[in-house]
């Protein structure tokens, strides 16, 4: 008799368990607008082209040296921009190597021609930080190769400053 006790409320215990697993999926399922709407969030924007704002002063010497002072701390710091989980660069603090090495860059890659040859400007390297999809050309957007530096400032993970100071950081890597 106790052992018939036992199983009914057992079974109770367990049906009402897999009755809430049942809601928590049917909660959670594709259809439920509120699980659309979280999916949708990890949709990026579209790809937005910027220009370096008139107070990001990459052309004097002294501005340049303070900017990349400030630049190399938001390349280092992993709740910011996270550049060092891909990146290596001079007195970085670890290094990546999902991209290239940035040492001596304004020396070497920066001079390099573009992906179809164009020169490199400032603007080139401000754009690439900031949202570096809007220089991919059009016979590449399907590789996935050309889809791995993360959108900074089309996303908000970082802002005009921090790009501005992260261009400078990279232009005193020679």
């Amino acid at each position: 008799m106790k052992l018939k006790k036992f199983l009914t409320i057992a079974g109770l215990v367990g049906l009402t368990a897999i009755g809430a697993y049942a809601l928590t999926f049917q909660e959670a399922g594709i259809e439920n607008p509120e699980g659309k709407s979280v999916m949708l969030k990890d949709v990026p924007p579209e790809p937005r082209l910027f220009a370096i704002p008139p107070d990001c002063n990459l052309k004097d010497k002294e501005s340049l040296k303070k900017l990349a002072e400030k630049g190399k701390e938001v390349f280092n710091t992993t709740a910011k921009g996270n550049c060092v989980a891909c990146h290596c660069a001079k007195d970085a603090k670890g290094c990546g190597n999902i991209g290239p090495d940035l040492t001596g860059y304004k020396n070497g890659l920066f001079k390099a021609p573009g992906y179809r040859g164009e020169e490199k400007t400032l603007d080139w390297l401000y754009q690439k930080i900031a949202d570096g999809r809007i220089l991919i050309p059009k016979d590449l957007e399907n590789v996935p190769y050309y889809h791995i530096m993360t959108v900074q400032l089309t996303t908000g993970q970082l802002t005009y400053e921090e790009v501005c100071q992260l261009t400078a950081y990279l232009l005193s890597q020679e």
